[in-house]
């Protein structure tokens, strides 16, 4: 991860723990994501809840889980950007 931002000079790393707070951001994506994928996956099934959805859901987990990591830290840094400076 870049120091500062290439664009606008952002400082990224502001103290040791600040991205703690994105590890919450990023369980709710994969909740949600999760979810999504429960909701698209049984209309392929007859069953409400087949056990065969679930390693299904765990691919999908898996491979958006490098996208996640990313996109929680943005959205916790945005969250606590000072837009006003």
């Amino acid at each position: 991860m870049n120091e500062y931002c290439p664009h606008c000079h952002y400082k990224f790393k502001k103290e040791p723990g600040y991205f703690f707070g994105a590890m919450y951001v990023s369980y709710g994506l994969t909740v949600a994501q999760g979810i999504a994928t429960y909701v698209i996956a049984r209309f392929f099934f007859e069953e409400t809840f087949d056990l065969r959805i679930i390693p299904i859901i765990m691919t999908v987990i898996i491979l958006l889980a490098t996208f996640n990591i990313r996109l929680s830290r943005l959205l916790w840094i945005y969250m606590f950007k000072n837009y006003s400076s």
